[in-house]
């Protein structure tokens, strides 16, 4: 199986289970504790302590800034708990390697709920705006 494919299933368990695509909501029912807080440049991070996952937010940024960070550090927080992930920032958002390429792809792929079709938005930069998704995310659509 493909880690996209990998992914899309724990997507799709994970929608199944609590109802809802919002990683605020899950990370809280999967009781991963989420601390908001100023991070300077860095959009956040997720480590783990004594078996306590906890997701680190920037709240200097805006929320749809926050939700995607979320997203992406609960893939961290869920797939690659015991990895030594970076803190995400502008300069790993578009970094090359694997677990990052994997929680960039889980977050885009969590936090696109189909609604876009509603409205009759089909291009990937319409999308990428709906969602308010960072514009580096358009490869992971």
């Amino acid at each position: 199986m493909e880690m996209s494919e990998f992914i899309q299933l724990q997507i799709q368990k994970l929608v199944n289970i609590h109802e809802t695509r919002n990683p605020f909501l899950i990370a809280r029912e999967k009781n991963i504790l989420i601390l908001k807080e100023d991070l300077g440049e860095v959009y956040g991070y997720y480590n783990k302590i004594n078996r306590i996952k906890m997701i680190h937010l920037n709240n200097l940024f805006s929320d749809e800034r926050q939700l995607f960070t979320c997203a992406h550090e609960l893939c961290h927080a869920l797939i690659h708990q015991d990895e030594n992930t970076p803190q995400l920032s502008k300069q790993t958002i578009v970094s090359e390697w694997k677990v990052e390429k994997e929680a960039n792809y889980f977050a885009t792929q969590l936090l696109i709920d189909g609604s876009h079709l509603e409205h009759y938005i089909d291009t990937t930069d319409k999308i990428i705006n709906f969602y308010g998704l960072p514009k580096e995310m358009k490869k992971y659509i």
